[in-house]
This record gives structure tokens, C-alpha cells and sequence, in this order.
């Protein structure tokens, strides 16, 4: 959970205002039928200008070190990704 909270604060554009709300581990198959261990859960920010960037889902997959979230359109990669995973 540590690893995933310093990966996904590092994705915003001001990482120490990082404020993380629900999380929760999944353990779930990709399309070959491989396990994906991934961390769900949602996160809040501020802009460099301190302007709040409301609370966003974000993905984080354990095994690839890669943090994903969710802050364009709802039919972006992120967005689906978050919803195939996590809901």
C-alpha cells in the first residue's frame, strides 16, 4: 500500500497533497487469463495554484509498478481500466 500511495502521489502535480480515501487489493485476470494484483482506490489533490482536484479513482498494478489515474473523459484507458478492476 506504501509503494502504491508514493507511485500514485507522484502522478499529481502536487504529490505531497496527496490525500488517499477508500483503498482496497484485487486480485483479478487479465484478457489471457493471467492474475493481475492491483490497488484500487481514490485520491485527492491540489493544483500548483492550490486549487483542490477533487477526489479521482486511481489503479495501481502491483506486480508492473505502474500507477493509472483516473482524471480524463470517461471513455479514457484509465477510466475504463478503473471500472473493469475495480467496480
Amino acid at each position: 500500500m506504501i509503494k502504491a500511495k508514493t507511485t500514485i502521489a507522484a502522478k499529481l502535480e502536487e504529490p505531497a497533497s496527496a490525500e488517499f480515501g477508500e483503498m482496497k487489493r484485487a486480485t483479478r485476470k487479465n484478457t489471457l487469463g493471467q492474475s493481475v494484483d492491483t490497488i484500487c482506490g481514490r485520491v485527492k489533490g491540489k493544483t500548483a495554484s492550490g486549487e483542490d482536484t477533487g477526489d479521482r479513482p486511481f489503479l495501481y498494478l502491483v506486480t508492473e509498478d505502474e500507477a493509472y489515474v483516473v482524471d480524463g473523459p470517461a471513455k479514457s484507458a484509465a477510466a475504463s481500466a478503473y471500472r473493469n478492476i475495480c467496480s
